[in-house]
């Protein structure tokens, strides 16, 4: 059943990449190492547009991250890997992949590595600019805590996130 899950899954998102693309914004970001994503750190980032190429072997990422109040923005390539997750380099080694994907919201898991050597493993929800329902906020930390991800290192950033559209 398992297996069957995951294909379906794995189908599901094969053909959602013209969902992909386009404008988003960050909605809520979960991390095992939850001073990573605290307002002003490193991997808090503002999620603007994503986009593919044509087979979307190539996914682009345009986000701001903010320090000591100024908003930096960055565009990262992610190139898809064998196993299907995208690898780019963004404050150390990362690998993410999209689990979910509506017209209304994608779900990202990611692992980066950062230059020390620190692993932290993350959640990215990004939408359409509304916050989280109280049901999507339940899937949410269920998700989380199936990833090894405490429910209260959900970071909720739509308010914080002042950095220009």
């Amino acid at each position: 059943m398992v297996k069957f899950l995951l294909l379906a899954l794995a189908f599901g998102l094969a053909h959602a990449d013209p969902q992909i693309a386009g404008q988003w914004n960050t909605i809520a970001i979960a991390a095992d190492n939850v001073d990573k994503v605290e307002e002003g750190k490193e991997l808090r980032l503002y999620v603007r547009e994503i986009s593919c190429n044509a087979d979307c072997t190539e996914m682009g990422v345009t986000f701001y991250v903010k320090a000591n109040g100024q908003c930096s923005k960055t565009t990262v390539t992610g190139y898809k890997q064998e196993d299907g997750t995208y690898k780019t380099q963004f404050e150390g080694d990362n690998r993410f992949e999209p689990v979910y994907v509506t017209s209304e919201n994608i779900v990202f898991v990611s692992k980066n590595a950062d230059r020390s050597g620190r692993v932290t493993h993350l959640i990215f929800v990004v939408g359409k600019g509304e916050p989280l329902t109280s049901e999507q906020q339940d899937k949410l930390e269920t998700f989380s805590k199936e990833r090894g991800i405490p429910s209260e290192n959900i970071q909720n950033v739509l308010a914080t996130d002042t950095c220009p559209k």
